[in-house]
């Protein structure tokens, strides 16, 4: 059943846009509130009392469905919740939306269009802009997908609104941001790192291989790091350390990004059969 939920759910946020279905407001003006008043506590504290409520109803409406109807409402229901919890934007749709913007006839729009959808900030630089926008897209590729998946497999549909929730108190908690960055690097430490492995089957493997085994074990504020830099080797398409600026190397990124997605589909499929 997980294999085929996270199948459905990739396929789904790979060609459709469901972003607008994704609303989380209820859950961001709860948090706000809370950390209004309890803005004294600690703000860890603060930050477990707000993802309670909601990780803990979903775990026991998850555990509520099951054997009812052979397992078939509770696989829909797991499906719309990974689905609900991926984004919140589509990671493909804002992407391809700043490729296009790259090839515009004026070159300053597409700063302000990938600044909204990634927040990279606007520079003259273009080779460090594009190195820029590449490393975007490996990190938020985890962020928005690929750390959701692997929450959802390991902890269910409680998993994937955890890392979710995590990561809106992040961007958005009044007195939690810090406590939730912390708790959001220590949820990506082994999706980065796995996800940095596949690059490397789906890349230049030598490579990518090479760095991997050298900051594995590094802390998790190395996470970007790993992430980018064993992307940027998966490509293979660096002339000395530069990346061109014709808009390539984004266009290879989502390639690789794709490949790593079903080589991860595959190797689900295989533990689930072993």
């Amino acid at each position: 059943m997980t294999f085929i939920i996270t199948f459905i759910a990739l396929v789904t946020e790979r060609f459709f846009d469901c972003s607008h279905i994704r609303s989380f407001g209820a859950f961001l003006r709860f948090q706000k509130w809370l950390g209004l008043r309890l803005s004294k506590w600690p703000a860890y504290l603060v930050l477990v009392l707000t993802l309670l409520v909601p990780v803990l109803l979903v775990a026991v409406i998850n555990c509520f469905l099951t054997g009812i109807l052979y397992g078939s409402l509770k696989l829909i229901f797991g499906a719309l919740v990974l689905i609900y919890c991926l984004g919140p934007k589509n990671f493909w749709a804002q992407t391809y939306t700043c490729i296009s913007a790259l090839h515009a006839d004026d070159p300053h729009p597409e700063f302000e269009v990938i600044r909204n959808a990634f927040g990279l900030i606007p520079t003259e630089n273009v080779e460090a802009f594009h190195r820029a926008f590449t490393n975007a897209l490996f990190i938020e590729a985890n962020r928005r997908v690929f750390a959701v998946f692997f929450w959802f497999i390991v902890l269910g549909p409680a998993g994937a609104v955890l890392y979710r929730l995590v990561d809106l108190c992040r961007k958005e908690g009044v007195t939690t941001a810090a406590a939730a960055m912390t708790v959001l690097q220590l949820l990506d430490w082994l999706p980065a790192r796995l996800l940095a492995l596949i690059f490397a089957l789906g890349g230049h493997f030598t490579e990518v291989i090479k760095y991997w085994q050298h900051n594995v074990l590094t802390p998790p504020k190395m996470n970007e790091v790993v992430l980018s830099e064993c992307g940027i080797a998966a490509l293979d398409i660096l002339e000395l350390d530069k990346l061109p600026a014709d808009g390539t190397a984004e266009k290879e990124t989502i390639a690789l990004l794709d490949r790593a997605f079903v080589i991860g589909l595959v190797i689900l499929a295989i533990a689930v059969l072993a």
